[in-house]
C-alpha cells in the first residue's frame, strides 16, 4: 500500500469517526462507515485525484443520513431509540447555528421548546419524511428552522407558556418545600396545585397520556426508565408526553395554575 493510499485511509477514518459522533452513534460502526465512504469515493472519482475534505464529509453525511432515516423507521426498538437520541442531539446542535439562536437564548426554555416541537412533527406517523433518505438530515434541519422562526414570531406577538418547563418547575418547587419549613403557606399552596394538576391528568381520556404525565411529573421517572418499564421506544414516550401537554394547554384552570408558579 502506497503512502498516498495510507493517507487517504487515515483521512477517511477521521471523517467517518466525526460523522458517527454527530449523526449515527449506535447505528453505524467506524470500520463499516469508513469502508462505505471509500467505496463511494472510488465510484465517483476521476483518474488518480485525491478527494477534497468537503467531498468526503458530504459522502459520510449522506450515508449517515440514509442509515439514520432507516433506524428512525425501523420496528427494532433499540435502533429506534438510537435514532431518537442522535436526532435530538443533531437538532440541539443545529439550532445553535441558526439565525434565531441568539434571540431564543434570551427566552427561558425557548430552545428546548423548539427542539420539542420539531421532534413532535418527526414523531407524527403522518410525517412521511423526504423522498431521498440521504437528504434526511437536511430535511429535519429545515423543519427545525421553520419551528424556530414560528416560535420567535409567537413570542414577539406576546409569548406562550412553556408547559414542559413549568411542569418541571412545579416538581422542583415541591421538592424544595417538601418539609414546609421555609414557608408553610407556600408549601400548602404548592400541594394544592400538585393535587389539582394530578386530578386534571387523571381525567385525561387517553391512557398513554395519563400514564406518561403521572410517571414523568408526579412520580419523577425519566423517559428512558419509563420506556423500559412499558417496553416501548423512547420516542413513543416523548410523543405521548408532548401530545398530553398539548391537551393540558387547552385546560384553562391548569394554565392559570402553571402561570401562577412564575408570580
Amino acid at each position: 500500500m502506497s503512502d498516498q493510499e495510507d493517507d487517504l485511509q487515515s483521512r477517511v477514518r477521521a471523517v467517518a469517526e466525526k460523522a458517527i459522533q454527530a449523526y449515527a452513534q449506535g447505528i453505524l460502526l467506524l470500520d463499516a462507515l469508513a469502508e462505505r465512504i471509500s467505496r463511494e469515493w472510488e465510484r465517483i472519482r476521476k483518474g488518480d485525484t485525491q478527494p477534497p475534505h468537503d467531498v468526503l464529509v458530504r459522502i459520510a453525511q449522506r450515508i449517515c443520513s440514509r442509515e439514520l432515516y432507516n433506524a428512525w423507521r425501523t420496528s427494532d426498538m433499540s435502533m429506534r431509540n438510537s435514532a431518537f437520541y442522535n436526532i435530538r442531539r443533531y437538532l440541539e446542535y443545529s439550532l445553535v447555528n441558526t439565525r434565531y439562536a441568539s434571540l431564543l437564548r434570551t427566552v427561558a426554555h425557548a430552545e428546548e421548546d423548539v427542539v420539542h416541537q420539531t421532534l413532535e412533527i418527526l414523531l407524527d406517523e403522518e410525517t412521511k419524511g423526504p423522498n431521498d433518505p440521504a437528504a434526511f438530515l437536511k430535511w429535519i434541519q429545515t423543519i427545525l428552522i421553520r419551528q424556530a422562526r414560528a416560535h420567535v414570531q409567537r413570542w414577539q406577538r406576546g409569548g406562550e407558556v412553556s408547559l414542559d418547563a413549568q411542569m418541571e418547575l412545579l416538581q422542583e418547587r415541591l421538592v424544595d418545600h417538601s418539609d414546609g419549613a421555609d414557608d408553610p403557606l407556600e408549601h400548602i399552596l404548592l400541594q394544592e396545585l400538585h393535587e389539582a394538576l394530578g386530578k386534571a391528568i387523571l381525567s385525561m381520556r387517553n391512557p398513554n397520556y395519563r400514564l406518561v404525565l403521572v410517571y414523568t411529573y408526579l412520580v419523577g421517572v425519566d423517559e428512558d426508565e419509563l420506556a423500559q418499564r412499558l417496553q416501548v421506544a423512547v420516542q413513543d414516550i416523548y410523543l405521548w408526553r408532548h401530545r398530553a401537554l398539548k391537551t393540558l394547554r387547552r385546560n384553562q384552570e391548569i394554565m392559570r395554575i402553571l402561570r401562577s408558579l412564575l408570580e
